[in-house]
């Protein structure tokens, strides 16, 4: 069944209407017609199932709620996913398979070797990306659009993880793959977000990790092999919340 998200704005009782957008996807890419079915979710984590009712000669396209029931297809453990800010193309793949994987924030940083050196996103950008999410959260069957954060310079994006999440772990290619490892890491962690840092290109530097580790999060290695970003920002969530039985 297709599903759409909308905003609480476009339901009154049980009345649906569609963005004109989302209109136009149902009528003219997606074929449906007239009574079809589809489930609509307004991010709140409940899932409306609706009978579609086109407007003839209008474009316009409403429904009518036939039922609601909770969702159950969200992360038991919500994974906030640090990233370098790098190129369009990876930034996209990442905002989108991560989506698929189960993050539930995507917080971009700058640090000293990321690709990007500037915070400021233009807002078309930004549109784009967040786009990018609800195709793919549409897609993956998530009852909640992750949240996509502003890009922070690296040391400000710890300050706030340290604050807000239950634990942070900082995969880096310089610790030792004998040491620590994630999953002993997570013997740590009682509840609340679970903060994921993911390195640029480059990777952190030892600064970096230094300052990482004398804040409070926990430096852990993903194995004896070097990983591409936009691999290990995939990989990272999927393999902790495998490991929590969150997924």
């Amino acid at each position: 069944m297709n599903r759409f998200f909308i905003t609480p704005q476009n339901f009154k009782d049980t009345k649906v209407s569609f963005p004109a957008d989302i209109a136009h996807q149902i009528r003219h890419v997606l074929r449906l017609r007239q009574e079809d079915l589809v489930e609509v979710l307004d991010n709140s984590g409940k899932v409306y199932r609706v009978r579609l009712a086109m407007e003839p000669g209008s474009g316009l396209v409403n429904g009518l709620v036939l039922d609601v029931r909770e969702g159950q297809t969200e992360p038991a453990v919500p994974a906030v996913l640090h990233f370098g800010l790098t190129s369009r193309e990876k930034v996209e793949w990442v905002l989108q398979k991560g989506t698929e994987v189960g993050v539930s924030v995507f917080q971009p940083f700058i640090s000293e070797r990321t690709l990007i050196q500037s915070i400021e996103l233009p807002t078309r950008k930004i549109q784009r990306w967040e786009r990018i999410i609800q195709e793919a959260a549409e897609q993956a069957n998530r009852c909640r659009l992750p949240e996509f954060r502003l890009p922070l310079p690296y040391s400000e994006c710890l300050q706030r993880a340290v604050t807000e999440n239950g634990l942070n772990l900082v995969a880096w290619e310089g610790a030792d793959p004998t040491g620590q490892t994630f999953k002993g890491a997570l013997e740590l962690y009682h509840n609340g977000r679970i903060g994921l840092f993911v390195g640029p290109e480059g990777g952190f530097s030892k600064e970096e990790a230094d300052l990482s580790s004398s804040l409070g999060c926990r430096i852990v290695s993903l194995g004896h092999r070097i990983l591409r970003m936009e691999t290990a920002a995939i990989l990272f969530p999927a393999l902790v919340l495998s490991e929590l039985n969150a997924l």
